[in-house]
């Protein structure tokens, strides 16, 4: 494909088949992506639908970054072959129009040798590899009725060679070979830049790809055996040895090493992991040697999940890249006719005065060419994809996974954001620090009878107060009861059976909810809050039995964090179903000045809702289970990896890692992806709408029109790969350097906000 025409035309190709309920094809990447309906489509089909429509097409996997990537450095460098053939036989023909008249005289109004000269050249140029990859390009369009660049491109090449060639025979004295080799020079110098720059563009991508080695060292009846990746299973042992990637996610056996994850997740700090640790595919271990249990491998570790992920977002589109699609598919039409108009418009001005500079049938074709040549859609085509194309490898690359296009395009345009409070603006990590053992039930007769009663209840609960009481249980020594019943209340807490007693655990809308009296603790319930401790209730059998303070402080760096997304001109919220005591505490340390506290999953939903209706583009940020409501209906929903399985899943971005900071870092690009997309689509049509004149009018000749037609696409490409650049780079330093120990700390942090 080599314009916008091209990947309409693909696109309405895919979109006819039987079975296919949307397709997406991608300029950038060169790549289309197909979703079936539930009837299925064969894939064979798709390839004939794509070969029908004039262009060749292959199957390839999911996580074939790679793989294309190899492809592009072929195609790089046949293209350098191709370009020297053109400049090669491009410069004698231009040699010849300057030089040879003021060298050497010729007849007058005859045909000069010179002339033949470049007549055989040209038409060498035409028949080899580059005029061939042009003019071929063209038939395929016209055959196929796939008005496209290279139809333009070859139509101006054409008449400018075949006019020149019929006024060589009648000895007129009007040639364009020079026109003609200058096109298709320019044209080879164009692809060949374009295809190095998208390669870059691109880079990112199969960085990642680079981090799934091929081979590993399986342990085999204990003695190691060296064999490709894809034949290593689950539960299979790998031994890594120093300075080797890690090639499957799983979990350390023995030994002990340093691995550097950051190509995955972006933090620099190598962690140290030991038996019982997690290691994931594409981490480098820089010290020691470990032998690892196999839980995922290929495309369903971490790496291979983040390409999916990648590769995803760039087959996605935003809703700028639909308009410059369809005005691209139109363009092609369009441009002819204007050429045409141009060439009636100087044959008629020549007729009416005959005398008039530029007048005749020569002048008139040498527009009309140049008309042809200079208003190529290739600019319009490759302005949001490339960006999007950038902006999502270089966001993974820094620990971002942006779901799709419309998620990029939608996290540039938030100004407002709403922020959960646990394991979002705080670690996540709460701690008990208090329990209230006095006996104020039938059943809580022993010390640590509530903490015993509440860890039982809570062990199926993943939600981090839930945790924390668990684990303090087990510190304890406390044995957990067994459960029969267990329901998870999202945003109130849990409700199980034990010992055939009903007991609650967790805020206290859980028990005014289930209609159970607190006031007999509600004082002490009050204190702890004030002391900026979460309160968690616990009832039993309709009675409140006791009561647990917890602790969990805010994330270092939070506060950092929040002053970024203030100074991007984004109002920082804080929305949560912890008590409104604790949670203005921690607001106020973090310098959050809105609370909304004890908010239910509908509830914060509802203030998405209404933020919305007021004309606001929101951003949520949760990792709970209560949060997935919000995440999902918010324009822009972002979770931390570590959250739960249904925050991600309800999420537009995910963050690999435990940095707040990373929040306004996915935020600060999307800004700049989208303001480059506007740049990219802005100079291409300012392009399109200042050039067709000048090539209208004579202004621009014919080589010069398509050295300025592969500028403009080449310059589209080089601004996009400004997003690769780092915007405050020595702002995030400090920042980067207080959240780097705690980041390392805090990655098993998982769940969300009662």
């Amino acid at each position: 494909m080599t314009c916008g025409s091209c990947a309409a035309r693909v696109e309405g190709a895919l979109q006819a088949v039987d079975g296919v309920g949307a397709s997406r094809v991608n300029l950038a990447t060169e790549t289309a992506s197909v979703i079936a309906t539930p009837a299925g489509v064969d894939p064979a089909d798709l390839l004939a639908a794509v070969r029908e429509a004039g262009y060749e097409a292959e199957s390839v996997e999911v996580g074939a970054a790679l793989e294309l990537d190899r492809g592009r450095d072929q195609q790089l460098v046949g293209q350098r072959g191709v370009l020297a053939q053109a400049i090669g036989l491009a410069l004698p023909v231009v040699g010849l129009q300057h030089l040879a008249p003021l060298l050497f005289a010729g007849p007058a109004g005859g045909r000069p040798w010179w002339s033949i000269v470049q007549a055989v050249i040209c038409t060498a140029l035409l028949c080899l590899r580059p005029g061939r990859q042009i003019l071929g390009g063209g038939l395929r369009a016209a055959r196929h009725r796939s008005p496209n660049m290279d139809l333009l491109v070859s139509i101006g090449v054409a008449v400018a060679f075949v006019s020149s060639l019929v006024a060589l025979v009648a000895g007129t004295g009007t040639y364009y070979f020079e026109a003609a080799a200058l096109i298709v020079a320019f044209i080879t110098l164009g692809r060949y830049f374009e295809t190095r720059a998208r390669r870059e563009a691109s880079g990112a991508v199969a960085a990642l790809a680079r981090r799934l080695p091929q081979t590993a060292t399986r342990l085999h009846d204990g003695q190691p055996e060296t064999v490709p990746v894809s034949d290593i299973r689950v539960g299979d042992h790998v031994r890594v040895a120093q300075d080797t990637l890690v090639p499957v996610d799983g979990r350390v056996l023995t030994g002990s090493a340093a691995v550097d994850e950051s190509a995955i997740t972006g933090e620099s700090v190598p962690r140290s992991r030991g038996p019982g640790d997690p290691v994931r595919a594409g981490g480098v271990v820089r010290e020691g040697m470990i032998t690892v249990e196999a839980t995922a491998v290929g495309e369903a570790s971490a790496v291979g999940r983040i390409l999916r992920a990648v590769e995803d977002a760039q087959a996605g589109k935003t809703r700028m890249q639909r308009i410059a699609d369809r005005v691209a598919g139109v363009f092609v039409p369009i441009v002819i006719a204007l050429a045409l108009a141009t060439f009636i418009g100087w044959v008629v001005a020549g007729w009416i005065d005959p005398g008039q500079d530029g007048a005749g049938i020569g002048w008139a074709l040498r527009c009309a060419v140049a008309v042809l040549v200079i208003a190529c859609p290739c600019a319009m085509g490759l302005a949001t994809p490339t960006a999007v194309l950038v902006a999502t490898g270089t966001a993974a690359g820094r620990g971002i996974l942006v779901r799709d296009a419309a998620a990029l395009e939608a996290a540039g345009q938030v100004n407002v954001i709403l922020l959960d409070k646990t394991g979002t603006l705080t670690a996540g990590q709460a701690q008990v620090q208090e329990v209230w053992d006095e006996p104020v039930g039938p059943i809580t007769t022993e010390a640590g009878a509530v903490l015993e009663w509440a860890a039982s209840a809570e062990q199926f609960s993943q939600h981090p107060l839930a945790r924390a009481i668990v684990a303090k249980a087990r510190e304890s020594n406390l044995k957990l009861r067994d459960v029969g019943e267990f329901a998870n209340e999202p945003g109130l807490g849990v409700r199980a059976t034990i010992d055939g007693h009903e007991v609650l655990v967790g805020s206290r809308a859980l028990l005014a909810q289930h209609e159970v009296d607190f006031s007999t603790v509600q004082a002490r319930a009050d204190q702890m809050s004030a002391d900026g401790q979460t309160v968690t209730l616990l009832a039993i059998d309709g009675v409140c039995a006791g009561v647990i303070g917890l602790l969990d402080t805010p994330r270092p760096g939070a506060s950092r964090a929040v002053d970024h997304l203030t100074r991007l001109g984004i109002e920082p919220v804080m929305i949560t179903g912890d008590q409104a005591a604790t949670a203005t505490a921690v607001a106020a340390s973090v310098g959050i000045e809105e609370v909304h506290a004890e908010m239910l999953p509908e509830s914060k939903l509802a203030q998405v809702r209404r933020r919305q209706e007021a004309g606001q583009r929101v951003a949520f940020v949760g990792d709970g289970i209560n949060d997935a409501p919000a995440l999902t209906g918010a324009d822009v929903g972002i979770a931390f990896a570590t959250g739960t399985d249904v925050a991600v899943e309800s999420a537009d971005i995910t963050l690999l890692r435990d940095d707040l900071s990373l929040v306004a870092e996915a935020i600060e690009l999307a800004r700049r992806s989208v303001r480059i997309m506007k740049e990219n689509l802005f100079w291409a049509f300012f392009y399109n709408m200042v050039a067709i004149p000048l090539a209208a009018f004579g202004v621009v000749r014919p080589g010069l029109a398509a050295a300025a037609m592969m500028a403009s696409s080449i310059s589209v490409v080089l601004n996009s790969l400004r997003l690769r650049e780092k915007e405050g780079q020595n702002g995030k330093t400090a920042e980067r350097q207080e959240n780097a120990q705690a980041s390392a700390q805090s990655a098993g942090a998982a769940g969300g906000q009662r």
